[in-house]
């Protein structure tokens, strides 16, 4: 499996939305399961400011992986690589540098 290797800009966001499939009961009660086996979606908005070749080799990695190949990758501050997969990511080009932002998706397979 191939390893995204390049790092984030320290602040990143982590989106937590678990799914639940609910039943609602008469007189404000609800029963409340969790929805499938990976119930527990979560999502990290990431930022890469590179070089413009760095930007490319990013764009490629992702490219290659066309939102339903899975790959590792180490968010920051943690000591395990998790597998994601990357659906969207859009880049901005600057004078000197690039920026990409994208969105990853923790999988299980």
């Amino acid at each position: 499996m191939d390893i995204f290797k390049w790092k984030v800009k320290p602040d990143m966001t982590k989106v937590s939305e678990p799914r639940v499939k609910s039943v609602k009961l008469g007189e404000g009660y609800e029963q409340r399961r969790p929805d499938g086996l990976n119930s527990n979606t979560i999502k990290y908005h990431v930022t890469f400011l590179s070089t413009h070749a760095e930007s490319q080799e990013i764009d490629r990695f992702l490219a290659k992986h066309q939102g339903v190949k899975a790959f590792l990758w180490q968010p920051p501050y943690q000591a395990d690589y998790i597998k994601v997969i990357c659906r969207k990511w859009s880049e901005q080009v600057k004078l000197m540098r690039s920026e990409i932002e994208a969105e990853f998706e923790q999988v299980v397979n």
